[in-house]
C-alpha cells in the first residue's frame, strides 16, 4: 500500500497505544507486525528530521539544538519537514482485525468473561488505513 512519511509518522502514538493493550494472539501478533514494518521507515524518518534540526536549528546554552517558530529559518524548516512528511513510501501489510470484545475479568466476582474493548476514536482515526474493527 502506498502511504505517506505523515501518514507513518502520526500512526506513531496511537499504534503504541494498541500494543499497550491485551488482545487475542492473532491480533497481537498482527500488531507487533505492523509495528515492525513502520519501526524501519520511523527510523529513517526520524533520521532525516533530525538532520533538518541540525540544518536549520540553533544550539542552546546547554548544546541542544533547536528549531524556533519565531527563529530566522522556521519557514524553511517547515517546507522541507512537509516535503518529508508528503514522500510516499511503499509498505505491504495485513490490515490487523481488532476484535470488538476481548477476554476480560469481572470487577466484582473476578470471573473470566468477554469484556468489551474500549478504544478512543482519535487512536481508531489515525489506525484507520492498517485496522479494522472486527
Amino acid at each position: 500500500m502506498q502511504l505517506t512519511n505523515g501518514e507513518i509518522f502520526t500512526s506513531r502514538e496511537p499504534l503504541q497505544k494498541l500494543l499497550g493493550q491485551k488482545f487475542p494472539v492473532k491480533t497481537a501478533y498482527g500488531l507487533a507486525r505492523l509495528a515492525n514494518k513502520f519501526q524501519e521507515q520511523l527510523k529513517i524518518i526520524e533520521e532525516v528530521r533530525n538532520g533538518l534540526v541540525t540544518k536549520h536549528g540553533e544550539k542552546d546554552g546547554k548544546g541542544q539544538t533547536s528549531v524556533k517558530p519565531e527563529g530566522e529559518s522556521w519557514e524553511k524548516f517547515v517546507a522541507e519537514f512537509n516535503e518529508l512528511m508528503a514522500q510516499e513510501v511503499e509498505l505491504v501489510f495485513d490490515k490487523v482485525k481488532i476484535p470488538e470484545k476481548v477476554a476480560g475479568t469481572c470487577d466484582k466476582c473476578h470471573h473470566n468473561m468477554d469484556v468489551v474493548l474500549e478504544i478512543e476514536p482519535n487512536v481508531l482515526m489515525a489506525l484507520a488505513k492498517f485496522v479494522e474493527v472486527a
